[in-house]
């Protein structure tokens, strides 16, 4: 069931978010056709969940050894383009206007954006708590432990980000109508 691919509303006027919407799913739903399986939108989650790990090594490394956190910035565009080609092929549903998803989908929607409020909340407190004490303690190497807080910090968004895209990447339907489509 595609219920965001025509203008929900005939004759009103739509909102802002709703126009955003329309537009940014205009602009994707052709691309990446290929990758609009179930198992590459499974394999693009895992790539997302991967890049995760190796980056959140890459940093607690990098508190060790600080050169070693030049490998963040191949990795962060490898983030980046999994995390995007996610969103274009769920249609960017992580962000969709309530209008466009059916019950099933909002509700898949909101429970995975309060997780990812629940574990980004309690990640980036944690990580205050470690730097206000640490500091004040003057345990460590400074500039290595804020390097080393900021890139897990930064790795709590990229999980708050992708864990609503995942979500909802399973919500999907097998294939796109066009795809089932057969000729005669």
């Amino acid at each position: 069931m595609n219920t965001h691919t025509k203008t929900a509303r005939t004759g009103d006027t739509l909102n802002a978010a709703e126009r955003r919407y329309e537009k940014n799913v205009a602009r994707t739903e052709g691309s990446l056709r290929s990758w609009r399986t179930p198992q590459r939108r499974r394999l693009l989650v895992r790539l997302n969940w991967v890049c995760v790990a190796i980056m959140a090594v890459i940093v607690v490394a990098g508190y060790f050894w600080l050169p070693i956190m030049l490998a963040w910035l191949p990795m962060t565009v490898a983030i980046c383009t999994v995390w995007t080609m996610l969103r274009t092929v769920i249609d960017v549903k992580d962000a969709a206007p309530a209008r466009y998803l059916d019950e099933f989908e909002t509700e898949t929607l909101l429970r995975a954006r309060t997780q990812a409020l629940g574990a980004t909340s309690g990640f980036l407190f944690v990580m205050a708590l470690v730097l206000i004490f640490v500091s004040t303690l003057e345990l460590g190497d400074g500039h290595r432990l804020a390097y080393t807080a900021g890139g897990l910090s930064i790795l709590a968004f990229f999980v708050a980000a992708i864990i609503p895209a995942a979500a909802m990447a399973k919500t999907m339907e097998p294939q796109d109508a066009d795809s089932t489509e057969f000729s005669d």
